[in-house]
């Protein structure tokens, strides 16, 4: 788990601002969203069922994304960013059951509750994305920077994290139903997850219950 939120920590914050757009930003994309799979997998490894689920559908991210470095398909971006939604929502679900369920250390909580926070971010990425393809013009202010993901990256995080700069703005319906969401979303995370830790703290047994 704590290598997993690393991969993220990278590819969410620090690739956005030392890679050039274009191919080297697409290429920093395909290895980490197949780092991020791979540690994904490992992660969840003990929940055996969405291990398997998210292995077969991280074999295909990883198949469609690599192939169009060996032999050119000509792809829709779209297919590749569905595919990878696919995966990162699977992923967000064993961890969201690690997070909340029972039986783990308090460590791996809090590592797994970080992940799901960054997981939400990257799926709100990829939702903006698509909508953006089959929607022309539901955003304004977005620069032309072809299928690279940045200002998707940048926007789904302020907007979950409510900071709202204005310099990209909703505009069709659809999209601020969109917005709303991830930012209700993320003002009710951090509570919900702290709720989560004090109830544990607190069921834990205490000597005077022991004796």
């Amino acid at each position: 788990m704590l290598a997993l939120l690393l991969i993220l920590v990278v590819f969410s914050f620090i690739l956005p601002a030392v890679v050039p757009l274009g191919t080297p930003w697409r290429l920093a994309t395909d290895v980490s969203l197949t780092l991020i799979v791979v540690a994904g997998i490992v992660a969840i490894a003990d929940r055996r069922r969405l291990a398997v689920a998210l292995g077969v559908v991280g074999v295909l991210v990883v198949a469609v994304r690599w192939s169009e470095w060996i032999a050119p398909t000509g792809l829709h971006p779209s297919v590749r960013d569905l595919l990878t939604l696919c995966a990162l929502t699977m992923l967000a679900f064993a961890v969201g059951m690690n997070v909340f369920g029972s039986g783990r250390a308090l460590r791996d909580r809090i590592f797994g509750a970080i992940v799901l926070y960054l997981l939400l971010g990257l799926i709100w990425a990829l939702v903006y994305a698509v909508v953006d393809v089959f929607a022309p013009g539901a955003f304004a202010g977005r620069s032309e920077t072809g299928e690279d993901t940045t200002d998707w990256v940048y926007f789904s995080f302020v907007t979950l994290t409510t900071v709202g700069y204005g310099d990209i703005v909703p505009v069709s319906r659809i999209v601020r139903s969109l917005c709303i969401l991830e930012a209700l979303v993320g003002q009710l995370y951090p509570a919900v997850i702290i709720a989560r830790l004090v109830s544990l703290e607190f069921a834990q047994p205490t000597d005077s219950t022991l004796r």
